[in-house]
């Protein structure tokens, strides 16, 4: 079975981290959406992020919504011809504390997941229908050096068992545009999934933040192709 919830939980919901690591005090609102391609399908994702932000201490309350749904295409049996179509549908309502310093910021979330999975054709298999049930995230934008910065993104949820994890350092080129590899793990009721790729975050057009990604994915399966990620946020 595919991992793609787990993957399609993060391809948009970390980047408020990135988006309010450098943000005034006065701009404490995010909106975010995202698109996400790879070999065997699509995600796309929204969210909006709120803060409350003691000053002069760079912490503060944060809450969390975020929606997204996706299609994916695969077989079950690597001997059989025909390959079966998975939607997914997620929704995700989290309050969490967030820590700022030096070192960078760090959002620790707790909240629940509905999430919907459906399978064409309608095949016999346990981990389908809509659940309900608490999820944790962790979204961090660590500078442990000058013009250095790490993306951190961790999260699980137990409606479906889905995890995932995401590292994706980079170097600032100039103009706060940080460019670098990434590796995103992403696990599903048994399935694993991985990416490598490059990432620039930090473009802007406007009031608009951009993040480009792209890079090779393998399932668990032995099944391997492209991706390419394209995300985008504004502040308030």
């Amino acid at each position: 079975m595919r991992a793609w919830r787990a993957w399609g939980a993060i391809a948009v919901a970390w980047l408020p981290g990135v988006a309010l690591a450098d943000a005034p005090a006065e701009r404490r609102f995010t909106s975010f959406f995202g698109l996400d391609g790879a070999f065997d399908g699509f995600h796309l994702s929204s969210g909006f992020d709120a803060l409350t932000v003691r000053h002069g201490e760079g912490r503060g309350l944060a809450l969390r919504i975020t929606a997204g749904t996706g299609m994916s295409r695969f077989r079950i049996d690597p001997v059989l011809p025909d390959r079966v179509l998975e939607t997914t549908t997620t929704a995700r309502l989290l309050a969490g504390w967030r820590e700022q310093g030096h070192w960078g910021s760090a959002t620790l979330f707790a909240g629940l997941a509905l999430e919907t999975r459906r399978l064409s054709p309608a095949l016999p298999d346990p981990h389908v229908g809509t659940r309900i049930g608490p999820v944790v995230t962790l979204d961090a934008w660590l500078t442990p050096y000058e013009r250095v910065a790490v993306q951190l993104y961790a999260t699980y949820a137990t409606p479906f068992a889905a995890a995932s994890l995401r590292v994706a350092p980079g170097y600032d080129i100039g103009g706060g545009i940080y460019v670098g590899p990434e590796a995103t793990f992403s696990a599903h009721h048994g399935t694993l999934r991985t990416r490598l790729g490059l990432h620039a975050t930090g473009i802007t057009v406007g009031p608009v933040g951009l993040r480009l990604s792209a890079g090779f994915a393998q399932d668990r399966g032995g099944r391997s192709g492209a991706y390419a990620g394209l995300s985008l946020w504004r502040r308030y």
